[in-house]
């Protein structure tokens, strides 16, 4: 029988131990020729071409999906398979995927490392939704106003890829997320959750400045503004700044006089929803 090799004992003159040897020096011997990407190993460097490319050549047996990188093609298998090998020393959630666990793991920790640079804004995931933008850099956009995603069927535009997934479902009528308790159902898988939170009651979001909890991440960050006095929506017509961008969408009519929403009774119109319940009861005879 074959001795069992020392893993440890490794020739100085082998490439793992070269490349090992870079993580301390910082070396990046291999150079992108199409950007000023560098990296230390040439595995790296043949994947990130990729991107330029557009190669993918790791084909999934059972459906269409192909991708440029070899283990995110492993993790994309673990969907047909069911497998989920990683489990969370919390809880009982199991994953197949340790990006997700490494994010689940932060809603026990409260842990938010990636921080915006100009407002107090921080997240605990790397990712956004698609997978492949920086949830940072995603926010980041409502700051500077860029909005590089837009829609072929209207003149929608927006800063977040899954955003624009969600909204062209609005025109195709899809709404593949169902509630398990109700007939509720929606094109946004967010939503599915926040909705599924009414029923339980689960409240999972806690305010750090008082008793407030919440079922939606998004509640409890507009909540916190609250308490830090943070506005960062601003109106490019006047000197108005919000805590909330819905209230800056309603106030920005004020400037072009929309008035999307159109009394059922009567030829009254409003820019605002809450104007128009309001005006209803005048119909109804209801008393808030």
């Amino acid at each position: 029988m074959k001795e069992a090799p020392d893993i440890w004992n490794v020739s100085p003159a082998s490439s793992h131990y070269s490349r090992h040897k870079r993580t301390h020096t910082g070396k990046k011997s291999f150079a992108c020729s199409d950007c000023d990407y560098k990296t230390a190993v040439s595995s790296a460097l043949s994947r990130h071409k990729r991107t330029h490319t557009g190669e993918k050549p790791f084909a999934c047996p059972d459906c269409d999906y192909k991708t440029a990188v070899s283990k995110d093609l492993s993790r994309h298998k673990r969907i047909h398979t069911g497998e989920k090998p990683y489990a969370c020393p919390y809880c009982d959630y199991r994953t197949g995927d340790t990006s997700d666990l490494s994010r689940h793991k932060r809603t026990h920790t409260g842990e938010k490392p990636f921080a915006c640079p100009d407002c107090d804004y921080k997240t605990a995931v790397s990712k956004d939704l698609t997978g492949y933008t920086s949830a940072l850099v995603t926010h980041k956009r409502l700051h500077v106003g860029e909005k590089p995603y837009t829609c072929d069927k209207c003149d929608y535009k927006t800063g977040d890829a899954s955003s624009l997934s969600r909204h062209k479902r609005l025109h195709v009528g899809e709404k593949p997320y169902a509630c398990p308790y109700c007939d509720y159902r929606t094109g946004d898988s967010s939503s599915l959750s926040r909705h599924n939170r009414l029923h339980v009651g689960e409240k999972p979001y806690a305010c750090p400045y008082c008793d407030y909890r919440s079922g939606d991440t998004s509640a409890l960050v507009t909540h916190k503004r609250l308490h830090v006095g943070e506005k960062p929506y601003t109106c490019d017509k006047c000197d108005y700044r919000s805590a909330v961008s819905s209230h800056l969408v309603r106030h920005r009519r004020t400037h072009t006089g929309e008035k999307p929403y159109l009394c059922p009774q009567c030829s009254y119109r409003t820019g605002d929803t809450s104007n128009l319940t309001a005006h209803i009861r005048i119909h109804t005879g209801e008393k808030p």
